[in-house]
């Protein structure tokens, strides 16, 4: 008889996880970035575009995130004002979409990132980008 329970709540076990509902799609993996990014200042660690590194464009600044979607790259000299917004859709998935002005280095940020990952301590997201289809990859890590 404790064989036949064991084996019943095994059987059970397996057969019983949320993610099988059929048509259930999990599009929201990343929707912690929301609450992630306002919570300290970040440093691009890595901004490639295709073969050009752009990394060093960005290492004086600091980038603070804040919950009511704005944001602000800062160095020494300069204060450069922003946006950003989490978006997901099963079309185009989740994406952190980054918004500053049309002045260097800002203007390679302005896109919709799609998500690659995100941890407490760094966010990993990459594009394809439009005009000639290289890939781009951009890091924010925790400071």
């Amino acid at each position: 008889m404790k064989k036949l329970l064991l084996i019943l709540a095994v059987v059970t076990l397996f057969s019983c996880n949320s993610d099988d509902d059929a048509g259930n799609v999990k599009t929201d993996e990343f929707e912690n970035i929301r609450t992630t990014l306002p919570q300290g200042k970040w440093k691009i660690t890595k901004m490639v575009d295709g073969t050009s590194d752009h990394t060093s464009d960005f290492q004086s600044f600091t980038f603070t995130f804040n919950e009511d979607g704005t944001v602000t790259a800062k160095n020494d000299i300069l204060t450069e004002p922003g946006t950003w917004a989490y978006q997901s859709s099963s079309n185009s998935g989740e994406e952190l979409v980054l918004q500053f002005s049309e002045m260097e280095p800002f203007d390679e940020l302005n896109d919709d990132w799609d998500i690659v990952s995100v941890s407490n301590v760094k966010i990993e997201l990459s594009d394809i980008s439009g005009g000639d289809g290289d890939t781009e990859l951009l890091t924010f890590t925790k400071i």
